[in-house]
């Protein structure tokens, strides 16, 4: 009888976490409404209108913003979401069926996490990246791999601590990338535990590393982004990071490290000069 009575309580309070789990979409120009017949309550709609002057569409979980920048729109997810525990996630990706209960199953068994990340698939079943098999507490180091649609964490705590998603760091912004590996510093840094699970929650295509550092933007964020985290040690990184990455570009190892340079120099001087 006990037993049975346990197993009634655990499924009530799952199905109470499971009931205060909100994905939280960012899009621009109604792109994730037109992929997306009707979007139930999971999910929590930052629409960011760029190129059109009015959306098509009207949810009530729908929230319209006419500004630029995906740090701005996953903030304001942020802020308007009740939910005990969020999934970030962004317009062109498909989740893995009982996505709720996944996630909320996480949390519950591993309740000393305020932060989890997962796993992405690609469309024909495969991981996305190398991912390891076996779940591990994140340092700084591991955070370097992590990409924003794998993130989960407990509302609350991140509102507490004024977590936010550094707005100056992502598309749309001044620097183009980073703003994922920032927030999770950030929360890392004020005691948050982070935890990952080799568990896949949602369905990405593969992107092609060759030539994605052809893009000099992206190099000088990621120098931006190295300053902001790691302060003086970011030149000691940078170095290491192009090293290890300028193969993915047609540059040589000090073009690159130079273009990363550039990002912490304009970091800094618009962080003295009180621009950012």
């Amino acid at each position: 009888m006990k037993m049975k009575v346990d197993k009634i309580k655990k499924s009530l309070v799952e199905c109470d976490i499971q009931s205060k789990f909100k994905i939280l979409v960012s899009t621009t120009d109604d792109k994730f409404l037109e992929r997306k017949n009707t979007p139930d309550s999971k999910y929590l709609i930052i629409n960011q209108l760029i190129k059109k002057n009015k959306s098509q569409y009207n949810y009530d979980n729908m929230f319209i913003f006419k500004e630029k920048g995906l740090s701005r729109s996953r903030n304001s997810a942020i802020e308007l979401c009740d939910s005990e525990i969020v999934l970030i996630s962004d317009d062109d990706v498909q989740f893995i069926e009982n996505i709720e209960e996944i996630v909320a199953k996480a949390f519950m068994e591993n309740p000393d996490a305020d932060i989890i990340t997962f796993q992405v698939l690609t469309p024909d079943g495969k991981l996305f990246k190398n991912y390891s098999h076996h779940k591990y507490w994140h340092n700084i180091r591991t955070l370097m791999k992590v990409s924003s649609i794998e993130i989960a964490f407990k509302a609350k705590k991140i509102k507490n601590l004024g977590i936010k998603f550094d707005e100056n760091f992502g598309l749309g912004s001044i620097f183009q990338t980073g703003e994922e590996f920032i927030f999770l510093t950030d929360a890392l840094k004020k005691g948050l535990k982070i935890l990952y699970l080799p568990i896949p929650i949602v369905i990405h295509p593969k992107e092609s590393s060759g030539g994605r550092f052809n893009d000099e933007n992206l190099i000088k964020a990621k120098g931006a982004m190295f300053y902001r985290v790691f302060g003086f040690w970011s030149y000691l990184i940078s170095l290491l990071f192009a090293i290890k990455k300028h193969k993915l570009s047609d540059k040589s190892i000090f073009e690159f490290y130079k273009i990363m340079l550039n990002g912490i120099k304009e970091y800094k001087y618009l962080k003295n000069n009180n621009e950012i």
